[in-house]
């Protein structure tokens, strides 16, 4: 976990083929893949919690309605003394090693309850639900058991999945939401996995495959076995981490999974099977006229982005990669991706980018709340400003835990909003926007024919 100092937003670039005119804060570093917590880098936006409020967004009646939180919680968070569960002591605090606490129990319970009082029970989350470090024992604590050898790591993994992913879904079921997760980079051991001698990098990168198989058998099928989506990729290595579904009769969501593992190596790229079924459901998409198509995927592939305490992964080859031409050429409205804990609106080929999310155990959570109608669609950015206390840590399996202490004593506010409507040549116009929605281009509108 990062240190307790919050540094502010900043921006990094992402290859685009458009122009690089932007109204963000001028500091932009440029793209790097940092190791697991990133830089701290400071910048003008003193982060999200100091964000104005703006109006809220219209309602709009007889609405379809989902909220989307990428990285929530990007955190191994359980009772791990529940369950008759045998106990383990942290041997460098002395206390037993538990991920949950009552405080962050009751902060849970505050954030969950508002998401669910909007009458959304949709939840898309893309990527990054977990910690996932797992098979590694920093403190020697054994919750999971040994982890000397690879075989050991992998039983390790395995029991912390049983534990955590459970955990996660139970407590977005027991508000009334539905949770439509995609892979995040945390959910395959969290990057980097290029760092030579290192046998935890060497482990995780050789078992990406059973990382992904961990994530699909816990959340997308159900408790007798059967896959939860039947639209998914036939083979390659998406075949049980990418899916599409109808949420509405106004929504189509597409589920890529854009980690592929090439000669030994990790990368932020669609493999071709999840590519060609890509390009299929489009077509279907077109010929049954979805009035509105979303994608998420954990990274995000235009830019320029606000980043917060993020190791600031982007897809490869940006708006110039197959995957992006597949989805303008495809009509895709709207790519949903997290990764920055923060918010950017980008507007490029008539795409709607909106990467959002925030961590949960800095205080910062937020979420999008969406509208749509077979002519509309309506976002809403809410933000919390929650406190956190590092003066305790809860266990987790790699060196540092979380805060003791996380509480989200007041309601959200709402610190975005954009207003979009499909025109009658069939394309997107941008009707309005404020605050932190607001497209980081000048041009606030764009005509696509579909």
């Amino acid at each position: 976990m990062p240190s307790s100092a919050v540094p502010a937003a900043t921006v990094i670039s992402v290859p685009t083929r458009a122009s690089h005119d932007t109204d963000l804060p001028p500091r932009i570093a440029d793209h790097q893949q940092h190791g697991e917590d990133g830089p701290i880098t400071t910048g003008k936006d003193e982060g999200p919690k100091s964000r104005p409020a703006v109006a809220a967004a219209p309602v709009l009646s007889g609405a379809y309605r989902f909220v989307s939180a990428p990285d929530f919680l990007n955190q191994d968070v359980a009772d791990l003394t529940a369950g008759g569960r045998e106990q383990h002591t942290d041997p460098d605090t002395g206390t037993v090693a538990n991920s949950t606490n009552p405080a962050y129990e009751r902060a849970l319970d505050q954030v969950l309850s508002e998401v669910g009082s909007h009458g959304a029970t949709d939840l898309l989350v893309a990527g990054d639900l977990m910690e996932g470090r797992w098979g590694r024992d920093d403190s020697g604590a054994g919750v999971f058991g040994p982890v000397r050898t690879d075989s050991q790591r992998m039983a390790a993994a395995q029991e912390a999945a049983a534990v955590y992913y459970p955990a996660w879904s139970r407590r977005l079921t027991e508000q009334g939401l539905t949770p439509y997760p995609a892979l995040g980079d945390h959910e395959i051991g969290d990057n980097p996995w290029t760092k030579r001698g290192d046998a935890w990098i060497r482990f995780k990168r050789k078992h990406v495959p059973a990382f992904k198989q961990l994530f699909a058998s816990e959340l997308l099928r159900k408790p007798d076995g059967e896959r939860r989506f039947v639209d998914r990729p036939s083979s390659g290595q998406a075949r049980d981490t990418a899916y599409a579904v109808r949420l509405d009769a106004n929504v189509l969501l597409v589920t890529i999974d854009p980690f592929t593992r090439r000669h030994g190596e990790v990368r932020a790229r669609v493999d071709r099977a999840q590519l060609k079924w890509l390009q299929e459901v489009l077509r279907r998409a077109r010929r049954e006229a979805v009035p509105w198509v979303m994608v998420q995927g954990h990274t995000p592939i235009a830019g320029p982005v606000r980043y917060r305490n993020s190791s600031q992964l982007t897809y490869q080859g940006g708006t110039d990669s197959a995957l992006w031409r597949t989805m303008v050429k495809g009509g895709v409205d709207v790519y949903l991706c997290g990764e920055v804990h923060d918010q950017t609106v980008n507007l490029r080929d008539g795409i709607l980018q909106v990467a959002h999310g925030s961590l949960f155990y800095r205080g910062e959570a937020s979420y999008l709340l969406g509208q749509a109608t077979a002519k509309r669609l309506v976002f809403e950015n809410h933000q919390f400003r929650g406190r956190v206390d590092f003066t305790d840590r809860l266990w987790t399996t790699s060196r540092l835990g979380a805060p003791g202490s996380v509480v989200y004593p007041d309601a959200s506010l709402v610190t975005g909003t954009l207003e979009a409507r499909r025109t009658a040549s069939g394309g997107v116009d941008i009707e309005s926007s404020e605050g932190i929605l607001r497209p980081v281009r000048g041009r606030l509108t764009s005509s696509r024919h579909r």
